[in-house]
């Protein structure tokens, strides 16, 4: 939660040189965090469901409103009030998501895109977009923003089945 946090303060001090990219690496932290949070939780049988719920909230704060901030660093309402608009399905589809998660019992698999997925593949997508704008056709951004971030929430609010791998469970909190 701490990394989220952090990203999102270096996002608001737009003087900051590289904000994206500090508060890119910084998520990406939070999702390698998050696994060995979970990870470290199995394995001393420090599962529980307070955990459960601290976990949700920090993925919510690192994955689903971290990212879209960056995106709107991205200057997206510069380009379309649309985009602005169909920023808002993505937290929303991970408060979902994350709802569903805490609610049902999915020991072996998982049903959705992880929001900790779809954070990080859509903060990778607003970095590789920072490095690129100087060569990118800004026409057509617009319209490639808000089908990958259509897509990200659909996939997250979706009902498809992942199987987990063998060392399982990302959502989890060692803390009792």
């Amino acid at each position: 939660m701490i990394l989220g946090l952090t990203a999102i303060a270096v996002i608001v001090r737009v003087e900051i040189p590289q904000a994206v990219f500090i508060a890119a690496a910084l998520i990406v932290a939070g999702a390698i965090v998050d696994f060995l949070d979970g990870f470290l939780a199995r394995r001393l049988n420090a599962v529980s469901d307070f955990g459960k719920q601290l976990d949700s909230f920090a993925d919510l704060l690192t994955f689903g409103v971290a990212p879209v901030m960056l995106l709107h660093h991205m200057a997206v309402y510069e380009q379309s009030l649309l985009i602005t608009m169909v920023t808002f399905a993505f937290p929303l589809a991970g408060i979902y998501r994350l709802a569903r998660y805490n609610t049902n019992d999915f020991k072996d698999h998982f049903v959705g895109l992880p929001i900790t997925v779809a954070g990080v593949l859509l903060t990778a997508y607003v970095a590789l977009h920072t490095l690129w704008a100087p060569y990118i056709y800004h026409t057509y951004c617009a319209a490639i923003t808000t089908v990958f971030v259509l897509g990200l929430s659909g996939l997250m609010i979706s009902k498809f089945a992942v199987k987990r791998l063998p060392f399982g469970n990302y959502s989890s909190s060692p803390f009792p």
